[in-house]
């Protein structure tokens, strides 16, 4: 817990006079790694998507698209109004991602969002990887270990599961940063007030990539504080002032850079409490730790089948870390205890994997009645929202940390032990060896949305119906907007808003009208239409304010064009790949006399 200045000054002038090709060799190669892992996806860039969760990858092309779309036509890039109209979206809740939006803008401009999405993951996990490694170099750490540290968390199967369309979640490169600062606030005995000044910038920073994230950050650090006390009470209490001093000071810090976004977000308009999703049921299943998905190269057939009983889809299997990688940790544990920087790290990775297994033990999917830690905070605020299973995107990068800083140490004693060391980490990271991240094409986008939308679905102050009904089963309507140029507002969308009584729901407030139009594109059955369904119907469109209703490339698309018709009462215009029905002012609200 003492600060060693002479032997850290010596560490820095060895590192300035060593090479930095090292450094260059092992950056490129996580830079090609995570290119080629996401290779389906680039070709050609902006017409491919993820061949798993398509619909969160659309609804952060979304995202990504709008920020600069705001930004560049003088609106608030916190809000929009061109989804759910007429009461929009507050993006504060729904992981807007802002700073990527404006950084890689450029791209957005010339691929689309999209390609956004694909840059912003393949650089999140080479960045995550580089971001690592620069943190626990700076801790003295040689290239080799450091290397194998960013590897572990840059490329975990935590982060290849998230990679499937939630780059809020794998564009983690400030939470290593985040980390280290706080750490060398707490061990050092006067730390200086710019450490404190960064931290709280860097964590302003990270609300606008990723408010999840940085939450988990948070938990990991406070595990940090308590596995400190714990072993040093004495120490860490005598300078308790000091850090409640630094801590005050990077809170200033993080509230001049978040302060207006999270206003916005908890004092602006549609406010909403509780999650839309059932968070007890995405936890970590304890067989998931050593059960591969098929997101590993070596997952065997029999792992495949069973993974399929953990909780969520694919992006959400994320806990494996496999038998060897587990038994190692324990043997360093054993063999390493005395050290801090080893001991530390490792008792947070636990404890962080306890807490992904959620409120209630499972094993293959089956609830065991085991009531466990996270029961006692899932109900604080804050803590309803979180899903426990994202809690697996620290715990490989603490494992990393640790064995760098064993590793480290085993060749400052004894190199034999240093390179037996390395052999056996790289033979615990075998199981872990990530598969290419499968993809498809990107569907197809209607040229009426490119070419006609801005001139013929033009409502000031209204909105265009466009069918199948947007939300999170059918987003393609989503990237029909943004080929449009987000010109037209549209009902519905995948998003989270609240609903009339301020439960945040996905989708926000449902709609009857819109869960007809959604079933019927499902089942393929039309519906009778009754008195009570038109009046629902023409209800919904005066609260929308639509002036125009659209029908492009869907399942089931002559039955939606079949009931669409008879609801509005008139056949509908071809118009370059879409049926449109332009004037909505002579939609009868009532049943003609005859009809049943």
């Amino acid at each position: 817990m003492t600060t060693v200045n002479d032997r850290a000054l010596g560490s820095r002038l060895r590192e300035a006079e060593a090479p930095r090709w090292p450094t260059v060799i092992v950056l490129t190669c996580y830079a090609a790694l995570a290119l080629f892992l996401t290779w389906s996806w680039w070709t050609p860039l902006g017409m491919r998507i993820t061949g798993i969760n398509g619909g969160d990858m659309t609804l952060f092309a979304w995202l990504l698209d709008w920020t600069p779309h705001a930004v560049f036509h003088g609106q608030f890039p916190l809000f929009s109004d061109r989804l759910n109209a007429p009461a929009g979206v507050n993006l504060m809740w729904n992981n807007g991602m802002v700073l990527p939006g404006l950084l890689f803008a450029p791209v957005t401009w010339l691929f689309g969002g999209l390609a956004t999405v694909i840059v912003v993951t393949t650089l999140g996990l080479a960045g995550s990887a580089a971001s690592a490694y620069w943190c626990v170099r700076s801790m003295s750490v040689r290239v080799l270990p450091a290397a194998l540290a960013g590897l572990l968390f840059g490329f975990s199967p935590a982060m290849m599961a998230q990679a499937l369309g939630h780059p809020d979640l794998v564009f983690n490169v400030l939470p290593p940063v985040l980390i280290l600062l706080a750490v060398r606030i707490m061990i050092s005995e006067d730390p200086p007030l710019k450490l404190a000044v960064l931290l709280g910038v860097t964590a302003g920073a990270q609300v606008l990539i990723g408010e999840e994230v940085l939450f988990g950050t948070g938990v990991v650090l406070v595990l940090f504080l308590l596995m400190l006390v714990i072993s040093y009470p004495r120490v860490v209490l005598g300078r308790a002032p000091v850090l409640a001093g630094r801590a005050l000071v990077a809170l200033g810090a993080f509230v001049l850079v978040a302060g207006i976004p999270l206003g916005y977000q908890l004092l602006g308009p549609l406010r909403q409490h509780s999650s839309p999703f059932n968070t007890s049921y995405y936890s970590t299943d304890l067989a998931g730790y050593v059960v591969a998905t098929r997101l590993q190269v070596f997952a065997t057939g029999s792992a495949i089948v069973r993974a399929k009983s953990f909780a969520g889809g694919l992006e959400e299997h994320t806990a494996y870390l496999g038998w060897p990688l587990i038994v190692l940790c324990l043997l360093v544990l054993v063999l390493r205890w005395r050290n801090p920087r080893v001991r530390i790290p490792l008792l947070v990775a636990l404890a962080v994997a306890v807490l992904a297994l959620g409120e209630q033990l499972t094993i293959f999917g089956a609830k065991r009645g085991v009531f466990l830690p996270w029961k006692l905070v899932d109900e604080l605020p804050g803590f309803e929202h979180v899903l426990t299973t994202r809690f697996a995107l620290f715990t490989a990068g603490l494992i990393g940390t640790a064995l760098a800083f064993a590793l480290n140490d085993a060749f400052d004693h004894l190199p034999a032990v240093g390179v037996a060391g390395v052999a056996a980490v790289t033979i615990a990271f075998i199981p872990l060896i990530p598969a290419p991240l499968p993809g498809s094409d990107a569907p197809g986008v209607p040229a009426f949305f490119a070419d006609r939308a801005a001139e013929d679905l033009a409502c000031p102050g209204g909105s265009a119906l466009i069918l199948p009904f947007p939300q999170a089963g059918s987003t393609d309507p989503m990237l029909w907007q943004q080929a449009a140029g987000m010109s037209f507002a549209m009902p519905g969308g995948y998003f989270i808003g609240p609903g009339s009584d301020g439960h945040a729901y996905v989708g926000g407030q449902p709609s009857r009208t819109g869960s007809l139009f959604h079933d019927i594109m499902v089942d393929g059955r039309p519906r009778q239409v009754t008195s009570q369904m038109r009046g629902d119907f023409v209800a919904a469109l005066h609260r929308w304010k639509a002036c125009t209703v659209v029908l492009g490339p869907a399942r089931n698309f002559d039955v939606l064009r079949r009931q669409t018709t008879e609801l509005i009462g008139k056949e509908p215009e071809a118009v370059d790949g879409v049926l449109l029905w332009r004037d909505l002012s002579g939609v009868p609200a009532h049943m003609r006399p005859g009809s049943r």
